[in-house]
């Protein structure tokens, strides 16, 4: 039996693809911990799997990307020892992108470690790196930018992390040295989306491979309000924003709602979402992968793990999208024709919502043939065997 330690930062949509992983890792007789914060702990014990806290929160407050940068900068040190305990007995470190102290910690024990990415972070010349922009700066550009960004990612933490490798006894390593020699001995790492979804570009490793979306198995956990609602009319649309928000949010989907007379699922979310009317549905946290294929469409931040279960339901989405890569993934259901152009959040109004919801049900044949391709896959055996060629 190896044990495998999965460090992730971020939101519930970060960690419920770890704990697929972390699951079916568990079945096959491996021990897993996953690493993450002590608001997350029992979706990860729920997964049958070990939990060691993080000691950071973010909070109930819009976690914008500057929120979340300064949030972590005032607890990396802290953050990296916490890591260091829990792989103390580890054999394999998983990391996300926000969790590369692990690497360090890897160094120092003498063990492996691997990247576990959620968003195509890899620099190519096909596309900029999602967090920065949409719009294709050139080749050149594009693969410079990702290197500049990745570097430029970790420059609030650079003195801590200086900090916390002198607490090892490591030697000093920069940023950009860590990269090249990441990039040098071919470190691996593994994308949780779909070639179907962000076809694979030529210059892309093969030592990094998109492997497809790393889904949990069903659990048939819907509420019984919420599966009585689904059942009591027809198909509605869902409106929901994660732990996204912004001034006026909820007076413009009120007022959409209001002008639509549909049946919709509102999610609260971190916007403190409300509606009221015998056709509305307000909800907090519910299984998006069991929710969405009851839908019309989905109107979504275009968060990852959003973006993957809309997908995977064959509905149209509508992405508002907020920050970082919530764009990226607006404009890829847009090339897919799985849902309209995205309508970003800063001058949304609720006559672009309303047109936006009237125009999803022309994208269902679209979505629905993204579904069927990602149906067909199997995300989770293949990050699986990723993993298995690490030892």
């Amino acid at each position: 039996m190896r044990n495998v330690v999965i460090v992730t930062i971020g939101t519930r949509g970060d960690v419920v693809p770890s704990a697929a992983i972390g699951a079916a890792l568990a079945a096959r007789g491996d021990r897993v911990t996953i690493v993450t914060h002590a608001s997350l702990r029992g979706l990860v014990e729920k997964a049958g799997l070990g939990f060691a806290a993080l000691p950071v929160e973010f909070g109930a407050g819009p976690l914008s990307s500057a929120r979340f940068a300064r949030v972590l900068a005032g607890r990396w040190v802290a953050i990296g020892r916490a890591i260091a305990t829990a792989a103390r007995d580890a054999d394999l470190l998983v990391l996300a992108p926000m969790a590369m102290l692990g690497h360090h910690v890897a160094e120092a024990r003498g063990i492996p470690s691997m990247g576990a990415f959620l968003q195509p972070l890899e620099p190519t010349r096909a596309f900029p790196p999602p967090p920065l922009t949409t719009r294709s700066l050139g080749g050149w550009g594009n693969r410079f930018a990702a290197r500049a960004f990745r570097g430029l990612g970790q420059l609030p933490f650079a003195r801590a992390t200086a900090e916390f490798r002198r607490e090892l006894g490591l030697p000093p390593l920069g940023t950009r040295a860590m990269f090249r020699r990441l990039d040098e001995e071919r470190w691996p790492v593994i994308h949780g989306f779909s070639p179907a979804v962000v076809p694979p570009p030529p210059d892309w490793p093969a030592h990094r491979p998109m492997t497809g979306y790393w889904q949990p198995p069903p659990t048939g956990a819907l509420s019984a309000r919420v599966r009585t609602f689904m059942n009591d009319g027809e198909p509605p649309i869902f409106l929901g924003f994660g732990s996204m928000t912004a001034p006026g949010l909820t007076d413009a989907v009120r007022a959409a709602l209001s002008h639509l007379g549909r049946r919709a699922v509102v999610q609260r979310g971190a916007a403190g979402l409300s509606a009221e009317g015998p056709n509305l549905l307000v909800i907090d946290e519910e299984p998006h992968d069991e929710l969405f294929p009851g839908m019309a469409a989905v109107v979504h931040h275009g968060g990852a793990g959003t973006t993957a279960a809309a997908l995977r339901a064959g509905v149209p989405s509508v992405v508002v999208p907020f920050t970082a890569d919530q764009p990226f993934w607006g404009h890829r259901i847009a090339a897919l024709r799985a849902g309209p152009p995205p309508v970003p959040v800063r001058g949304l109004t609720a006559r672009r919502l309303v047109s936006a919801i009237d125009a999803a049900p022309a994208f269902r044949p679209g979505a629905q043939a993204v579904s069927r391709q990602l149906r067909a896959e199997d995300g989770v055996g293949a990050a699986i065997t990723e993993i298995g060629k690490v030892w």
